[in-house]
Parts: structure tokens; C-alpha cells; sequence
């Protein structure tokens, strides 16, 4: 798919592309080739864009069951496609090659080359969400070996001002504590710096090792080398989680998926030892000395065994201040984790609200569709409805089951999330009513109930395309804060916010409000007597029950 793709890419950019010097003779007899020539090469290319989106099409179709995001992501694709008439673009270059008129050809060229490669940016971001899973599970690692660290040199530093212990034995375990910390601060350097240096492999994130508990120094470090100690000649790439996460601006209608954009090529290795660089212990990490949390742990290190010499010669003041001092920049470390955590959440959420955002425009397309279907059948069946006309009702039924089964897949993106719980409670309502809408259908009844539900259905749907977009653009200003140095939040946000849930949850009460005053007229007497309207009541109050205790569980923060 990528290889179709760039295959396209290629022929557009070699068509300005200056030659080459060895190469001039080949490159000028091919510039003076007939347009005709040149149109033919223009029109192949067209033909093979257009066996592409039909390709991208079938291959969402067979995704959709087993991997429901990568079919949204497809789908996206092609929607992004039409929307840049990429085809039709192409389609004119032949016309304009045909007819001699390079000029505009080039210009025109140009257009669709720039556009090609924003969609196989959007189709790369799928590799960049399986980074993202693989990148948070590697710092939760690191940040649950770092919170061990940090408790116990917090035990070490209160037992050292305190007066209890041997000093020998506080320098051994400060000495052994040490080790673990530079252990961490090596294996970060492998694992998120390796990234940035040239021949490493972006799409295979790298392996994790287990926890160096006790205090071992990690393999193929000398024996008289502190762990995690730099060494003369290392290379210190430039690129960190935090970095690779950044994300591209999602688009307005239709939206636009985020990706990464091309990593930044890595900083020169400086001639001299990363620790010995001019930057003292305790200061800011500098940029281009590798990953910020790795540098804190190394100068947590160094004060560690600072304060292990000190015990060694029987001074506790001088020991507690250095343990401090590390404590500090462990802590600090800590905070340059949860940072780039938070911003790798913040774009795995940028990248579902749009795949999510896709899903629910499909569905209220399809929706509207259905409905002016019945709107139809309904005003010609007033004598009763045709053969023909039963037939078209079970069209749309099926039409109907469609939506179902759309429905049924974007809930999935939900609950993987789990953040959420206004939001998918209102996308359930909603695929209930559809299910009704379908059964109803599938007996030809396009009767006002039948109306009113899908009129439901088509509001709901604008509710969450509203919400959805709301929490892209907000998704886009917390990274734009993060970017101007306004830092985050200190939790990863959720998929939306409170708000946007207590919103969704209002607009389901009122949806049961509108449907039991419906109700309420359709009983003649003291009760309801009728079956099927005392179907609808007990389905009514279960929805109810259902959205009393949504609002329950996000008072007490049941999601979070």
C-alpha cells in the first residue's frame, strides 16, 4: 500500500528534479521526450492511484472486524483522498500533458506531489500508534524502577541524618543504590537515545531488560566504572519520547490524523565524556546531551557516590546533603517521565478522537440517508405500502444494520480507552435505537415512531461529532501550551473532559424527557395497555437506570 503510494510520489517528483551530472545525457534525452510520451507515463500513473483508493477500500472492509482502528485509519485515507481530489488531479495531468501545456503540468505536479505525501504521512501515523503503546510501556517501567530509588535513598538519607547505622554499612547500600540508579540511566540511553543514532530501527522499539534489583552493575560495563557512567566518545542522539510524540494538527471537517513527522537527525557526538561537558551537577539538562531524565539520574549517581565517600570518612552532614541534593534530582527525573508519558497519551488521543471522529461523520451520513429513505416511503404510503415499496423498506433495513454494525465497532474504540464513560453510554443508546430502527423497518413500518427514532439517532450523532471535535481543538491547545513552555497537566488527560461528559449526559436526560412525554400521549386512559408501548416503557426506564449510573460513576471518578 505505502509502495503504491510512493511509487506515485516518485515519477512526480523526478519529473522537475534537476539531473544529476553523471547522469545529464540520459535525464536530457528524457526531457526532450514527446508530450505524448510523457502523458501516457501521466496516465499510468493515474490508473495505479485509482487501483490504490479501491485497494485501500477493500482492505478497510477486511480490517473492520479484527482491527477496527486500522479500517477507520483506511477509511480516512480515501475520505482524505476525494476531499484533495488527488484522482481528479492526476486525470487533469494527462489533459495538460496531452495538449503540450508543460507549465501548468509542472505546477499542477507539484500540487498533487505535496498531497500524495500528506497522505502516506496519515497512513504512516499506524506504525507511530504502535510506538506510542510501546514507548508508555517502557517509561512506566522506568518510572516504577525510579520510585523504588527514590524511597530508598529517602530511607537512606533519613537514617544517615539521623544517626543510625554503621557508616560503612550506609556507604555499601549508598554505593549499591548507586549502581541500580546508573543502571537505569544506561538502560534509558540505550533504549530511547539508540532511537536517534543513523542504522537504528525506528519501527522496532527496543527490547526491555529486567530489573537490575540488586544492585549488579549492567553487562559489559568495567568493573571500575560507576553504572551509567558516560564515556568518552559515546554518541548522544537528540531524540526522546517527548520528541518523537509530537503530532501533526488534526483537520476541521473531515478531520486530519495526526502523525510524526520525520525524526531529527542526530546531534555530532562530542569528543569529550557526556559527563564532563562543562555542565555541573544540579543543573538544568542541556539540550543535545540525550534524554533529560537520563542526565538526573546520572547526577543523582554522582551525588550518590559523593554521599557514600563522605560516609566512608564519617561525615553524616556532608553525606545528607549530597543525599538530598540526589533526592532532588530523582525526583526530578521522575517529573521528566511523567511528562513525556503525558504527552505520549496526549497524542495516542489525538490519533483516536479523529479515527473516532471519522466514524461517527460515516454513520450520520449513512443515517441521514436512511431517514430521508422513510421520509419518503412514508409519504407515499398512505394507502398502505406497494410491493415495491416493502422492498425498499428491507433496503434500508439492511442499510440500517449497517450502522449497527458501525456503531458496534466505534464502541470498541471506546472501551479500550476507558476514560469515557458519558460518551459510549450515548453511542450504546444510540445503536439500540438503531437496532429498533432496523427491525422496524424490516416489517415496513415507517410510521411517525419509526420517524422520531431515527430523528433521535441523527442528534445524538451531531452531539458526539460536536463533542469529538471540541476535544480535538482542545487536544491541539494543550500541545500547542506544552510547546510554548506552559507545561501540562500533572495526570494524563482523559479522551474528553468532564465537561463535555456532564453535556453528553444532559443530553441523554433529555432525550428520555422527549421520549416519555411521547409516550405519555400515546396512552389512552389510566395506563399503558398496549404491548409494544409497554415494551418501549420498561426499555425506557432501563435507559434511565442506565444514565443514573453513569452520572454515579463520574462523580466518584470511577474512570479516572
Amino acid at each position: 500500500m505505502l509502495v503504491l503510494i510512493a511509487a506515485c510520489c516518485q515519477p512526480l517528483r523526478g519529473a522537475d528534479a534537476p539531473p544529476a551530472a553523471e547522469d545529464k545525457p540520459a535525464e536530457t534525452s528524457a526531457a526532450e521526450r514527446p508530450a505524448g510520451d510523457l502523458a501516457d507515463s501521466q496516465r499510468q500513473i493515474a490508473e495505479k492511484y485509482e487501483r490504490l483508493e479501491q485497494i485501500l477500500l477493500r482492505m478497510s472492509e477486511l480490517t473492520a472486524g479484527a482491527d477496527p482502528r486500522r479500517a477507520a485509519l483506511l477509511k480516512k485515507a480515501v475520505a482524505e483522498s476525494k476531499q484533495r481530489m488527488i484522482g481528479v488531479q492526476l486525470k487533469s495531468l494527462v489533459d495538460l500533458l496531452a495538449k503540450d501545456q508543460l507549465s501548468p503540468a509542472i505546477e499542477g505536479q507539484e500540487s498533487v506531489d505535496a498531497d500524495l505525501h500528506e497522505l502516506l504521512e496519515l497512513l504512516l501515523t499506524e506504525n507511530r500508534s504502535k510506538r506510542i503503546e510501546s514507548e508508555k510501556a517502557r517509561i512506566r517501567q522506568y518510572l516504577k524502577q525510579l520510585n523504588e530509588i527514590i524511597n530508598r535513598q529517602k530511607d537512606l538519607q533519613a537514617r544517615t541524618s539521623g544517626g543510625a547505622g554503621q557508616d560503612r554499612s550506609l556507604s555499601q547500600e549508598q554505593g549499591e543504590l548507586g549502581g541500580r540508579t546508573g543502571g537505569l540511566a544506561e538502560k534509558i540511553r540505550r533504549n530511547e537515545e539508540a532511537e536517534a543514532e543513523p542504522g537504528g530501527e525506528d519501527d522496532e522499539p527496543p527490547k526491555t531488560e529486567p530489573d537490575n534489583t540488586d544492585g549488579e552493575q549492567p553487562e559489559g560495563l568495567p568493573q571500575d566504572a560507576a553504572p551509567g557512567a558516560a564515556q568518552p566518545g559515546d554518541g548522544t542522539g537528540e531524540k526522546s519520547p517527548s520528541q518523537g510524540g509530537s503530532a501533526k494538527t488534526p483537520a476541521e471537517s473531515p478531520p486530519r490524523q495526526p502523525g510524526d513527522g520525520p525524526a531529527q537527525p542526530p546531534s555530532t557526538p562530542s569528543s569529550q565524556p557526556r559527563g564532563n561537558s562543562g555542565q555541573q551537577p544540579g543543573d538544568p539538562p542541556q539540550p543535545g546531551n540525550g534524554h533529560p531524565a537520563r542526565q538526573r539520574l546520572e547526577d543523582a549517581r554522582r551525588r550518590m557516590e559523593e554521599a557514600g565517600k563522605r560516609l566512608e570518612q564519617a561525615e553524616r552532614e556532608g553525606a545528607a546533603g549530597e543525599q538530598e541534593e540526589a533526592i532532588r534530582q530523582l525526583q526530578q527525573a521522575k517529573a521528566e517521565l511523567e511528562d513525556i508519558l503525558r504527552q505520549l497519551r496526549e497524542e495516542e488521543i489525538e490519533q483516536m478522537l479523529v479515527a473516532l471522529e471519522a466514524r461517527l461523520v460515516q454513520m450520520l451520513h449513512l443515517q441521514r440517508e436512511v431517514h430521508e429513505g422513510t421520509q419518503r416511503l412514508d409519504k407515499a404510503s398512505s394507502g398502505g405500502l406497494s410491493h415495491e415499496q416493502e422492498i425498499e423498506a428491507g433496503r434500508l433495513s439492511s442499510r440500517e444494520a449497517e450502522i449497527v454494525a458501525e456503531a458496534d465497532k466505534t464502541l470498541l474504540l471506546l472501551r479500550e480507552d476507558a476514560t469515557a464513560v458519558a460518551f459510549p453510554e450515548a453511542l450504546a443508546q444510540a445503536r439500540d435505537d438503531m437496532r429498533q430502527v432496523a427491525g422496524r423497518l424490516a416489517a415496513a413500518k415507517t410510521d411517525p415512531i419509526t420517524l422520531s427514532l431515527e430523528e433521535e439517532i441523527i442528534a445524538a450523532l451531531e452531539d458526539m461529532v460536536d463533542a469529538v471535535r471540541k476535544a480535538i481543538e482542545d487536544a491541539e491547545q494543550r500541545r500547542s501550551e506544552s510547546a510554548s513552555g506552559g507545561g501540562g497537566a500533572a495526570q494524563p488527560p482523559p479522551l474528553v473532559d468532564l465537561l463535555s461528559e456532564l453535556q453528553m449526559i444532559r443530553a441523554l436526560q433529555m432525550r428520555v424527557n422527549a421520549r416519555t412525554d411521547r409516550y405519555a400521549g400515546m396512552i389512552t386512559g389510566s395506563q399503558a395497555e398496549s404491548a409494544e408501548l409497554l415494551e418501549a416503557l420498561r426499555k425506557l426506564a432501563d435507559r434511565q437506570e442506565r444514565i443514573y449510573q453513569v452520572t454515579r460513576d463520574l462523580e466518584t471518578g470511577r474512570n479516572r
